[in-house]
């Protein structure tokens, strides 16, 4: 196990440098310049200001220096300052990253919390109401998109009933309370949809898994048919799972643009979003990065959590 895992972590190290080459070579390639925002003005642009600010932010150089210039510095943790707010860009994604996370890993909770437990009584009671039921409900949240669901439950819950706030954001560490009433709205909109996608999974696996050898003879060696469902087959059945629950949150990461502007939630998200808009290559290269090595390790974490909910999973 820890030979896999230490062979697992190297295998990181290339795909991080490819992902750093095209995260770079695609930044760059975006039409538009950073420059151009910076001296907008009513007026014809002044050569002498340009050049000063491609002095200093070192976008006189070629490409190819520019990329190793980034990189040294991004292995010693210096992402460099943003082009638009001068500010490092460390502190800029350190502001922004809690914020997506704490989304990210509430609505991936409470998908699973949803998911796991209906899909496997739909699984237990086949072909009656509970089983009918689940599907259409899986059916529905996979058919509404996010961003209507989202609005849907902002006119409902906010505007109609009045109970919860319609956006905003506090740290979950400094005011609590507060916190969990801004993160329901949008944890609900990011883990409904989820939890259809996760439901129909995990229905199918645990068919998949009642109907083997194994569930046979326990239950011919007299152990309850609870213990047989949730001790064996549910834990059998967890592992692809585990594997779309993983993916789920590799793509909230870095894939709730939508929401967090809906939301006016801070997350990375919407920090890359602004920086595309402004062309601020510093902060768009770093986020995208920080993204990446997070889907990498992710996937990491997955693929070991098969090892310890099935044994019988190789790890060649």
């Amino acid at each position: 196990m820890l030979i896999y895992a230490i062979n697992r972590i190297l295998q990181i190290i290339p795909v991080i440098f490819i992902l750093s080459v095209l995260v770079f070579g695609f930044v760059h390639a975006l039409p538009g310049d950073v420059i151009d925002t910076l001296t907008a003005t009513d007026g014809e642009e002044d050569p002498e200001v340009r050049a000063a600010l491609e002095e200093e932010f070192g976008l006189n150089k070629p490409i190819y220096v520019q990329y190793f210039i980034w990189v040294g510095s991004a292995l010693q943790g210096d992402f460099g300052k943003s082009l638009v707010t001068r500010r490092p860009v460390n502190i800029e994604l350190i502001e922004r990253i809690p914020a997506t996370v704490y989304l990210a890993l509430v609505g991936i909770g409470l998908s699973i919390l949803i998911a796991v437990p209906l899909g496997t009584l739909a699984a237990v009671r086949r072909n009656t109401l509970t089983d009918y039921s689940a599907q259409i409900s899986s059916l529905a949240g996979i058919s509404i998109p996010e961003f209507w669901f989202a609005i849907l439950c902002i006119l409902l819950f906010a505007l109609h009933l009045g109970w919860l706030p319609s956006s905003g954001y506090a740290p979950l560490f400094e005011e609590p309370g507060k916190s969990v009433l801004y993160l329901i709205l949008p944890a609900l909109a990011v883990g409904f949809r989820q939890a259809a996608f996760t439901t129909r999974l995990t229905r199918s696996s645990m068919l998949d898994e009642i109907s083997k050898d194994y569930v046979d003879t326990a239950r011919s060696l007299g152990l309850s048919e609870r213990k047989v469902i949730y001790k064996y087959t549910l834990r059998n059945a967890m592992i692809p799972t585990i594997t779309i629950s993983g993916l789920q949150l590799a793509g909230l990461l870095g894939g709730t643009v939508v929401l967090e502007t809906i939301f006016s939630w801070p997350g990375i998200g919407l920090a890359i979003y602004s920086a595309i808009q402004l062309r601020d290559f510093p902060v768009i290269q770093a986020g995208v990065l920080v993204l990446g090595i997070m889907v990498v390790i992710i996937n990491l974490l997955v693929d070991l959590l098969y090892r310890v909910l099935n044994p019988r999973v190789g790890l060649g």
